[in-house]
Parts: C-alpha cells; structure tokens; sequence
C-alpha cells in the first residue's frame, strides 16, 4: 500500500492540473460523454486539480468546456483550487507572475511572458505554475510560457495530447 498526501491521493497517482486551453481543445477532438468520464474518474481519485481562474475563463470562452466544469466541481468540489485555500500560494502566485510575467529567460534566449498572451495580465497562467508547483501536480497546457515556466520551476508539464493519450482518449478509427 502507498502512502497519502493530504488530499487522500495515493503518493504514486499521478495528479493532473488543467489549463483552459486543455479541456476546449479535448472537447474539439472527443466525444463529451468519454471526456467526462475519463475526468470523473482521476477527480474521484483526487487526481484532477482546475484553477479557479481556469473556471472564470472558460466561462467567457468554452460553453461546453465550461459545462463540463461545472459538473465535475458539483460532483467533485474538491478538484477544484482556490488560490485563497491553499496556505501560501498567495504568495508563490505573485513570485511566479513577478518573475516570469513579463519574460521568461530560458538559457541565453528570451520569450514572451504570461501576460504577452491574448489575454493579457488576465491570463491564468501564472496561476497554473503556481499551483502545479504547490500541489506537486503535472501542469497542462500547451502555452509555451506555461512550459518554460515549469522548466524553470522543476515542476513538471504536458501537452493536452499527451494528457489525452494518457487518460485513455486515444482511440482511431479503423479503415475496415
């Protein structure tokens, strides 16, 4: 038997923090009934975590990214984080954003930051690292900025592709 973390979840299971651009892009490429089951299934294993901010954003960007959301929170509150109920992540959030918010230096080369992205200052990427850092979570996201960033961090990141075939939505279909 493995030992648990504070949430419950064994210390093996691997625990999955969510970028919005990761549930609109499993929604355009997968049926929402397997989509919901695969999540269901690591959020009742305390393996699924999605950032508040990632919440607010798909509600003014993803119908149905968002409703997906919505019933996965209503059945499973606890895969949901809350910046405020996290003991000093607060604080980490605002290193995290300070630090790579405007550029990120990644060797002898420089990016765009967090805050150079569509949504601007309002992106919640910094929350993503922050919280995938804090959690000992794998962030996902396809956001370089969000890669980097957890480069620099040591903490650890995929693609939704990745994630996808992780989770077992991987399937084609045959020709015969």
């Amino acid at each position: 038997m493995s030992a648990k973390d504070e949430s419950g979840a064994s210390m093996a299971d691997p625990r999955y923090l969510l970028d919005s651009t990761v549930l609109i892009d499993l929604c355009d490429h997968f049926r929402r009934p397997a989509i919901e089951r695969a999540l269901a299934l690591l959020a009742r294993h305390s393996c699924l975590k999605i950032p508040e901010g990632v919440r607010r954003e798909l509600e003014r960007m993803s119908d149905n990214a968002h409703s997906i959301v919505e019933n996965l929170v209503g059945a499973h509150a606890d895969c949901l984080v809350q910046v405020s109920r996290v003991p000093n992540l607060g604080e980490e959030l605002v290193r995290v954003e300070r630090q790579y918010g405007e550029r990120i230096q990644g060797g002898s080369r420089q990016y765009p930051g967090f805050w150079k992205s569509a949504r601007g200052r309002k992106a919640v990427d910094g929350q993503v690292v922050a919280m995938a850092r804090r959690l000992g979570c794998t962030a996902v996201s396809d956001d370089k900025a969000v890669q980097l960033a957890c480069l620099l961090e040591n903490t650890s990141s995929m693609g939704w592709t990745e994630f996808a075939r992780t989770i077992g939505l991987h399937s084609q279909l045959s020709l015969f």
